[in-house]
């Protein structure tokens, strides 16, 4: 069932990885994430030097965490413990960072909106095209979530503070013109032939480039990256954060609403 969510093809030393879950909108879950994770690393051992990531259909490349999914317990864990479970189960966390430690560059090829945990994602991707027609949104102020600081930070390195804050604390949805015009990505074409077109055009100059070279400036981008992690205290803290408002009494509204498909009355519990 779920390899049947995430298709694989290879051509010669591109491979192609896509999100195939129409039925709840291409949003991810554990399953999902865990396969992408397997397969990108899979690639990278089998020699493909360029990865296309991209989603089943032209309408919603990803729309984001499944919110039905469920939740550890936090409520009843130490901080210790509950830290160590978020790093476990953080299955967004987890690809972003696959995604920036392969050697392998990634591709996001985004055929249609990115909502939520589909920003992240694309905004881990070393490149990153997209049709005209599509919207960027990670709403967490809107769910009840603090999002983590490796996402926040990520956003800021591609947007800026200003634009950052605007996504995460407003919730504001972008159009691709706005998303080209802050960087959030690389080119938007008119189509999706046009921007498979154009995918595979880029997908093969890197191949033809010498993958020495391009594997180790990928490795020291990420180092450089990586100067910018929080002390220990202050992911103590961030942490502290994400728990209050994951046990809080507004996330469970925000849950609800989601299902009754109506606005959450938010009232700061």
């Amino acid at each position: 069932m779920t390899r049947e969510m995430v298709l694989v093809k290879q051509h010669d030393l591109i491979g192609i990885i896509t999100i195939n879950n129409p039925k709840k909108k291409n949003a991810v879950n554990e399953e999902i994430l865990k396969t992408i994770i397997k397969e990108l690393y899979s690639m990278e051992e089998q020699g493909i030097r360029v990865i296309i990531l991209t989603a089943q259909g032209n309408n919603i490349f990803c729309s984001g965490y499944d919110i039905t999914a469920s939740l550890p317990d936090y409520a009843n864990m130490s901080l210790e413990q509950a830290m160590e479970e978020m790093e476990r189960t953080d299955y967004v966390k987890q690809i972003t960072r696959t995604i920036e430690k392969i050697g392998v560059p990634v591709i996001a090829m985004i055929k249609g909106h990115c909502i939520g945990a589909g920003l992240d994602i694309v905004a881990a991707c070393d490149f990153r095209y997209a049709t005209s027609n599509v919207k960027f949104s990670i709403p967490p102020a809107k769910l009840g979530i603090v999002y983590n600081p490796e996402g926040i930070r990520r956003l800021i390195n591609i947007l800026g503070v200003p634009r950052a804050k605007e996504l995460l604390f407003l919730g504001k949805s972008i159009s691709a013109k706005e998303a080209l015009k802050y960087g959030l990505v690389h080119e938007i074409l008119p189509d999706t032939k046009s921007l498979e077109d154009y995918t595979m055009v880029v997908a093969n100059t890197l191949v033809q480039n010498a993958p020495l070279a391009v594997r180790g400036m990928k490795k020291i981008f990420r180092y450089l990256i990586e100067e910018q992690e929080l002390s220990r205290e202050k992911n103590i803290e961030a942490a502290r954060l994400i728990l209050k408002a994951i046990n809080s009494e507004d996330i469970e509204e925000a849950k609800k609403a989601f299902l009754e498909k109506r606005k959450p009355n938010f009232k700061g519990k």
